[in-house]
């Protein structure tokens, strides 16, 4: 693909315009409802989750084209299913931080980041998890600032024309997505893990107060949107577990964080919603039963090396709505493991109510190659027709 004919693909791709649909095929937002309500879709949909910027750097040494270099347009170039859309939303601080550098050697800088947050970051710009120096928010005082930038100020987090947009996607063949928000997970960010933990006995007041603006900013924003818009899906973010299980306490975070999940989704449920997912990492499965409880009922991305495989999670909470799951650890090992793993995922595929993909963004450590492999292999598997080479006699199979 010439760069001038995939810079059209993209932009299009980025508009709120129907997508193409092939003939005898279903539209993507039709396969996703019937893949989430357990029908019988005509094929899964094709997506992934990203990749670091690394990733991309070392394939580009490796054969991926230097125009590709960011996630939004890798998904265009690897022909990923164009089936969801997002309205441009801000539920998090309005206006962020200026990010500040406070000193710099040449190798490592400390910053303070969008969120105030002091780090140490490679000058250079590599894309790494930066190391936390010192956080924000400790207590009511210092809260203040954050919370004048949780105001609602609906004319500055919605970020286009929703009533001009209400025309253009009302006959849409695609999903339509708004972002949910959090709750403990950026609390989290803005006060720190041991914080956040130490917080919930020494200052719950705090975090009451923290979690109340949050829930009246999030469900400002749906009250918006849906006099307007009907959205299919909410987005949420909560990363509020690591490998041996959640951060904070199940009991605390039912308590105080599933009634934020409940205020906002039932406000866009009684706007015709059906879904609405939570991307959260590492072993989550103690707080499931707060998000199936309180209207987000897709989990998402099944970290596989944290124990949350699809059959697992599945097991625990059956009938339960998936997305990932494809162990991300694997894409450097052997083709034949690679095929392997993702043979494993069929029967959950035949169930419904799943959407394989990849487990987090592609580390640096995965060969082009591989990944090449792992996206020919997966789509000759499940009969998804995107293909990058037309050749599928390219890959081993």
């Amino acid at each position: 693909m010439e760069a001038e004919e995939f810079q059209e693909l993209f932009s299009k791709r980025r508009s709120f315009e129907n997508v193409s649909v092939g003939r005898n095929e279903m539209s993507p937002r039709e396969r996703f409802l019937s893949i989430m309500d357990f029908k019988k879709p005509d094929r899964i949909i094709d997506t992934e989750f990203g990749y670091w910027n690394d990733t991309l750097k070392r394939w580009h040494n490796e054969g991926l084209p230097k125009y590709v270099d960011d996630n939004d347009k890798a998904d265009s170039y690897f022909s990923f299913d164009e089936w969801k859309k997002s309205i441009p939303v801000n539920p998090y601080l309005e206006p962020s931080f200026e990010p500040e550098v406070i000193s710099d050697d040449g190798e490592h800088k400390i910053i303070y980041d969008a969120h105030r947050v002091k780090c140490e970051v490679f000058s250079d710009g590599k894309d790494t998890i930066p190391h936390y120096l010192d956080y924000p928010i400790k207590d009511h005082k210092s809260y203040k600032p954050f919370k004048e930038r949780l105001q609602l100020k609906l004319e500055q987090r919605i970020k286009m024309n929703i009533k001009e947009l209400a025309g253009k996607v009302k006959n849409r063949n695609y999903i339509l997505e708004a972002p949910g928000g959090s709750t403990a997970g950026i609390i989290r960010n803005w006060m720190g893990f041991e914080n956040i933990c130490l917080n919930i006995y020494d200052q719950p007041e705090l975090l009451d107060e923290i979690l109340e603006d949050m829930s009246n900013t999030s469900a400002s924003v749906a009250k918006e949107l849906t006099k307007y818009l009907q959205i299919d899906l909410v987005a949420w973010w909560e990363d509020m577990a690591f490998k041996n299980g959640p951060i904070v306490t199940p009991e605390w975070f039912n308590k105080k964080c599933g009634k934020v999940y409940k205020k906002v989704m039932d406000i866009y449920r009684a706007a015709g919603t059906e879904y609405g997912y939570v991307d959260c990492d590492g072993d989550f499965r103690k707080l499931v039963p707060t998000w199936l409880n309180n209207g987000v009922n897709i989990m998402f991305p099944l970290e596989v090396a944290a124990g949350v495989h699809p059959g697992t999670l599945r097991k625990e909470n059956p009938g339960v709505r998936m997305m990932g799951g494809v162990d991300k650890t694997i894409l450097p090992d052997t083709k034949k493991n690679i095929k392997k793993e993702l043979l494993k995922l069929k029967p959950f595929i035949d169930e419904g109510g799943y959407i394989p993909h990849i487990d987090h963004r592609v580390q640096a450590d995965v060969p082009y190659e591989n990944y090449l492999y792992y996206l020919e292999v997966k789509r000759d598997l499940f009969k998804i027709p995107n293909r990058i080479s037309k050749d599928i006699s390219l890959y081993e199979m």
